[in-house]
């Protein structure tokens, strides 16, 4: 794999992955790229392997809020 260059079938891999570990499927229609960009299902996933990792996730709020996930 090239740096940079995402292959289809390795995204499609790690969404089966994280929708089995979280028990929750990736929003219909939304690309696995945007699905991931709020950090909400980072977080829950990051829950899910560490209990209480994450104490609080934003659901809301805008890109500010949003962005707050990614750093946790």
């Amino acid at each position: 794999m090239v740096a940079g260059k995402r292959e289809a079938s390795q995204e499609a891999e790690a969404q089966q992955w994280m929708e089995t570990v979280i028990g929750q499927r990736f929003p219909p229609g939304v690309s696995y790229e945007d699905a991931l960009r709020d950090g909400v299902l980072l977080c829950m996933l990051m829950n899910k392997l560490q209990p209480g990792l994450i104490s609080k996730i934003n659901t809301s709020g805008g890109d500010y809020k949003m962005m707050d996930n990614l750093n946790q």
